[in-house]
């Protein structure tokens, strides 16, 4: 099959990568691999990050060849994307243009492609979470950020619920909020994430001694927890204070994280790693330590707890009642926003081998079902199902 996929909101030279990328890129490979033709509409930084992370495209359609990562930079890019020319693209005889999240620079050109063509192309698009309305009840994001993100999102999803063949949510708890926030309707059939499983193991069988105490991994952001977690972490320190803390990722708070470490004095006991493209090099970090940290505010499916499962890592994380939904008694719950409580759980679990142990075994029964290929081959049987409610 001949494929588009439009990601152009990706900024920056060295991006960092979201879950919702991360999903995208495995199921690229798996698709490659199955002999199917990839073209991606993208911004320069997301060519990169294609190249970086092995991703082989039939054809790359640039929309922007500026590496600017900033908030701004990131708007203007949406904008930019309403007066994108679909000419080109229409000349292509694609068996199904996909979105791969419901956010407004996402659809906008498929949504222009599909007015043009009609049912001679289907549509699919991936939705990943709705936010609150209103806007301002979002945790942890400022109102303009929470208010710019909501209007994008519903517009995005407005449009693909007008247009698209499919909505995709990724799990059942996102199908829900389709279902509330637009109705029951055919078009939305839930998916999956997944993991490289036998890869990861193969990874971190040997890894040896615990380098790190624990790892985070995601987008350096507030609404991701980054601030939550350096704030948790100092606690943790005051009762550990050779307590070791590994960060992956990079994000528009970066800076701003890192500036807080200094202020706290907490160098020698936090240590920023950046972006790690290298899966061998993310997954044998993530192995060599005692246990994975989330203190995300929100979140839909989160692979990377996956990830760690597969890892044999441990997993604490608040008890958002999506990754409740999802990863169920397999990762430990912490009440959102308590810093205290994911402290002393932190502690508890540093002085209990066994209980690793058995978070461990736990984790790693668990997440046996969730392969990339079985979801790469479900999803394409999806979207070209018109039957399929």
């Amino acid at each position: 099959m001949k494929i588009l996929i439009t990601v152009p909101g990706i900024v920056g030279i060295k991006p960092g990568l979201s879950g919702g990328e991360m999903r995208l890129f495995e199921l690229i490979k798996c698709w490659k691999l199955a002999g199917h033709q990839i073209h991606i509409l993208t911004s320069i930084g997301g060519k990169n990050l294609c190249e970086d992370l092995g991703i082989e495209a039939d054809q790359y359609f640039i929309v922007s060849h500026s590496a600017d990562d900033t908030r701004f930079a990131f708007i203007l890019r949406a904008i930019k994307i309403l007066f994108y020319s679909i000419k080109h693209l229409c000349l292509n005889s694609y068996d199904f243009i996909y979105s791969p999240s419901e956010q407004v620079y996402d659809v906008i050109p498929c949504w222009k492609m599909k007015l043009s063509m009609g049912d001679k192309i289907k549509w699919a698009v991936v939705t990943h979470w709705l936010p609150p309305f209103p806007p301002w009840k979002r945790k942890s994001s400022s109102f303009i950020n929470s208010t710019l993100f909501f209007i994008s999102e519903r517009i995005g999803v407005r449009l693909a619920y007008q247009s698209a063949d499919k909505l995709l949510p990724v799990s059942n708890g996102t199908l829900q909020q389709l279902h509330d926030v637009l109705g029951v309707n055919k078009k939305f059939v839930s998916v999956d994430c997944g993991v490289n499983l036998s890869q990861i193991k193969t990874i971190t069988t040997n890894t040896g001694l615990k380098k790190y105490d624990a790892v985070f991994m995601k987008r350096l952001q507030a609404v991701k927890g980054i601030f939550d977690l350096i704030n948790i972490w100092e606690i943790v320190v005051q009762h550990q204070n050779d307590a070791k803390l590994a960060i992956i990722g990079s994000g528009p708070d970066r800076e701003r994280a890192q500036n807080l470490v200094k202020e706290k004095g907490l160098q020698n006991n936090i240590e920023f790693l950046g972006v790690i493209y290298d899966l061998k090099e993310k997954y044998g970090i993530i192995g060599s330590s005692k246990m994975f940290l989330l203190p995300t505010y929100e979140e839909n499916w989160a692979i990377v707890i996956g990830e760690a499962m597969a890892a044999g890592v441990p997993v604490i994380a608040y008890d958002l009642p999506e990754l409740l939904t999802v990863w169920k008694d397999n990762f430990i719950p912490i009440p959102v926003g308590n810093h205290q409580v994911f402290a002393r759980e932190i502690i508890s679990l540093l002085n209990s081998p066994s209980t690793q142990d058995n978070y461990k075994e736990k984790g790693l029964s668990f997440i046996e079902k969730y392969d990339w290929k079985r979801i790469a081959d479900n999803e394409i049987k999806i979207i070209m199902d018109s039957e399929q409610a």
